[in-house]
């Protein structure tokens, strides 16, 4: 099972459809989500619980969110590890307001970026034919 954990969430190898990625991003929000939710629940018992399900949520969060726009870039015959950079930039950009930048301006266009990343990797078919990252995964 933990093979398998591994292989859908945290592989940064191969491609996947935009059907799959739809289906893991929605079980990681949904176990980040619980995880965040129990550590509220715990939260007038220990701080700490709190801080270290949040942090668990956090990292189940980022490291399947990586893997997944990285397999989705590379079904599109792109270099995956160019989509994680627009992804972590997308990101800076957004909190480059509290470190001073304009932070409407930054907040704008992180999210643009964002947003714009998320129509391409959620709504846009990957390439129909095998490229060097693989077979087409609808074949």
């Amino acid at each position: 099972m933990l093979a398998r954990l591994r292989r859908d969430y945290l592989s940064f190898a191969g491609r996947i459809p935009r059907l799959v990625y739809w289906r893991r991003s929605l079980a990681s929000a949904i176990v980040s989500g619980l995880l965040v939710a129990a550590g509220w629940l715990a939260q007038p018992y220990s701080q700490t619980a709190l801080l270290i399900l949040a942090s668990i949520a956090f990292v189940i969060s980022a490291l399947t969110l990586a893997s997944l726009s990285v397999r989705r870039f590379q079904d599109h015959g792109r270099n995956g590890w160019l989509g994680l950079g627009v992804l972590v930039a997308a990101a800076a950009i957004a909190y480059g307001g509290d470190f001073g930048l304009a932070p409407t301006y930054a907040a704008v266009l992180g999210g643009a970026v964002s947003l714009a990343l998320f129509v391409y990797l959620g709504f846009v078919r990957g390439s129909r034919r095998t490229n060097r990252y693989g077979p087409d995964p609808l074949a």
